[in-house]
Formats: structure tokens, C-alpha cells, sequence
């Protein structure tokens, strides 16, 4: 037997990026745990263990997104959801989902390493955003509460608006930095 012993580096691909000037800053929320959960939302056999190792209701509206102590939870399709978790949290929250699920019909997948989120702060934001980004942002339409699939420039991203003027940006590790620079750009050009 070969004795394995894997030592975690944790790096971010944003560690040498700076903040721009303007009325929006860019800070990189730090290793958030992140677990993508898949299931009928209409099966009893899976929402009700959810619902107990989660402690509430998953968020059955699109694009919303619901908190539960140290658990975020973003709608991403009738049968998805990203689950937000404490950093480390999400290896016991897979262990303790796969375990009151058993063998219903569901997944449960650590993408903690598959994204990247940016929290974008100020009230020049929605200006910055629609810059790159194809939704329609205007408060009527998009307000605090909210989450989106879409994309800036050429970028996948995942947008939740926190409340009137800040906004978190999920992306993929390897396009991080692309929507870093993107964005800095875009906050110089609100600026000037």
C-alpha cells in the first residue's frame, strides 16, 4: 500500500491584482466553500433531508437566493443550486448531504475549487456592470436578493446583488483575472 499525503496550497489567482480607483472597489472573497447540489425540487425524499442538514427551504423562485446561517443558497435552474459555506465547511456539509440522501435520486459535488467570487462595492456598480453584461440591471428588474447566470464580455459568471449598490461576482478560477482587469478597466472609464 503507497501511503498518499497531499499537503493543500491554498493560492488565489487574484493575489497581485489591485483594487482600481473610482466608485467601485474589487476585493476577492476569500476560499469560500462551494457545493453544487442537484435534485427534484418536488421529491419529499430529497427536500426534506436537504432542508434538515441545510436548516430551511431551498429557494424554489428563479434567480433568488436565500440565506441560513453560515449557508448561502443561489437558485441556478429548477434542479440546481450552489450552496455557499464557510471556508473548509463544505467537505462535512457533502459528507452530511450524501448521508441524509442515501440513495435518492440526487448529486452533490464540491466545486469549491472551480470559482472565484469578487465582491464589487460602491454605487457605481450597475454602471461598471453594464459595461460587460447583458442583463437588464435596473432595480425594477434586478434588485438585492437577486441572482444570474450570464456572462460579462466573454467571461461565465454567476451575479447576486447583496443590496441597493454591491454586487458579488462568481467566476471560474481560470478567468479571474480576465474579469479583474475587465473590471478595473470598466471602473477608471465610469470614473473619468
Amino acid at each position: 500500500m503507497v501511503d498518499t499525503v497531499f499537503k493543500v496550497i491554498k493560492a488565489s489567482p487574484l493575489k497581485s491584482m489591485a483594487s482600481p480607483a473610482g466608485g467601485v472597489s474589487l476585493r476577492e472573497k476569500p476560499f469560500v466553500g462551494k457545493i453544487n447540489l442537484r435534485g427534484n425540487i418536488e421529491d419529499g425524499d430529497f427536500t426534506g433531508p436537504v432542508e434538515r442538514v441545510l436548516g430551511g427551504v431551498l429557494p424554489s423562485r428563479p434567480n433568488t437566493v436565500v440565506g441560513y446561517g453560515a449557508f448561502t443558497i443561489y437558485w441556478l435552474g429548477p434542479d440546481e443550486w450552489l450552496v455557499h459555506t464557510p471556508e473548509d465547511g463544505q467537505g462535512d456539509l457533502v459528507d452530511r448531504l450524501r448521508a441524509a440522501l442515501g440513495d435518492v435520486h440526487s448529486a452533490v459535488t464540491d466545486v469549491s475549487d472551480y470559482f472565484v467570487v469578487i465582491e464589487m462595492r460602491g454605487p457605481d456598480c450597475r454602471d461598471v456592470l453594464a459595461r460587460g453584461c447583458p442583463l437588464d440591471l435596473h432595480p425594477r428588474n434586478f434588485g438585492p436578493g437577486s441572482c444570474a447566470q450570464s456572462h460579462f464580455s466573454h467571461a461565465t459568471i454567476l451575479l447576486h446583488q447583496i443590496n441597493d449598490t454591491d454586487f458579488d461576482i462568481q467566476i471560474r478560477w481560470t478567468y479571474a483575472q480576465y474579469l479583474w482587469s475587465y473590471l478595473a478597466e470598466a471602473v477608471e472609464n465610469v470614473a473619468a
